[in-house]
């Protein structure tokens, strides 16, 4: 009898259940630039609408590169292909098409079942990226089969969706690991001298140890000099004769 009325209270409990179905995404397919900083805290990145791009890191006998801008979609992904239609904010812009980088084509191809793509900006190298930092600010165009509109994005400041700009570079700044005392004043003449006479990158400068900087500052010392002997003093761009620190004499 027992086993009676608990079956009974599960068959009336059963009927009072009703189907539930979850709502699925019916708007309009979005495009959004999708870039965040990366940081501890991985389930709420800071949202980003702009990236540096430098040359400073890299050897000096490269060229030119290419920087790659993720573009998301956010609705429904589709069996076909689709265009998207991308175009350069000449207002924002200061980077010269044919000059600093390549003439982007105005509509790209988010593939069939996918729900990214990138976006590949062929950079150039040229001399007066060392003194002038260029712009180049991207942005997204409404198509048939896209929206680009999207409420704010939750961040600790205002960012855009639908542009994206990328500063392109080739300055060198001071590394936080530069010792004036055993390296002398910082120039990047001197810093991209040393990388050349000692087979180092700009690079290994953010990683570098105090007995390594002594090292660097004593043999750069004894290259100086041994040019200043030979009659090929070596001059700072204001004129200057170079020299390291005080502690590399």
């Amino acid at each position: 009898m027992k086993g009676f009325y608990i079956a009974a209270i599960l068959y009336f409990a059963l009927l009072g259940c009703k189907k539930e179905t979850i709502d699925l995404y019916s708007g309009k397919s979005l495009l959004y630039f999708d870039y965040s900083l990366h940081t501890s805290n991985q389930r709420n990145p800071e949202r980003i609408d702009t990236a540096l791009f430098t040359f400073s890191l890299a050897n000096e006998q490269l060229t030119d590169s290419t920087f790659n801008v993720q573009v998301s979609l956010m609705g429904k992904q589709a069996d076909h292909d689709r265009a998207i239609n991308i175009q350069v904010v000449d207002s924002a812009t200061t980077a010269i098409a044919g000059v600093h980088y390549e003439p982007l084509a105005t509509t790209f191809v988010l593939p069939a079942n996918q729900s990214v793509v990138y976006i590949p900006v062929h950079i150039y190298r040229t001399a007066e990226m060392s003194q002038q930092q260029y712009r180049l600010q991207l942005q997204l165009q409404p198509n048939q089969d896209f929206d680009t509109t999207i409420a704010q994005i939750e961040s600790k400041k205002d960012v855009s969706t639908s542009t994206f700009t990328l500063y392109i570079d080739d300055q060198i700044g001071r590394p936080a690991r530069w010792l004036d005392g055993y390296l002398g004043t910082f120039s990047r003449k001197k810093i991209l001298l040393i990388c050349s006479q000692l087979n180092m990158t700009v690079n290994d400068f953010t990683a570098i140890t105090v007995a390594e900087v002594t090292y660097i500052g004593k043999a750069m010392q004894r290259y100086l000099d041994q040019q200043k002997a030979s009659g090929n003093s070596v001059y700072e761009d204001d004129g200057t004769e170079m020299s390291m620190g005080t502690l590399s004499q």
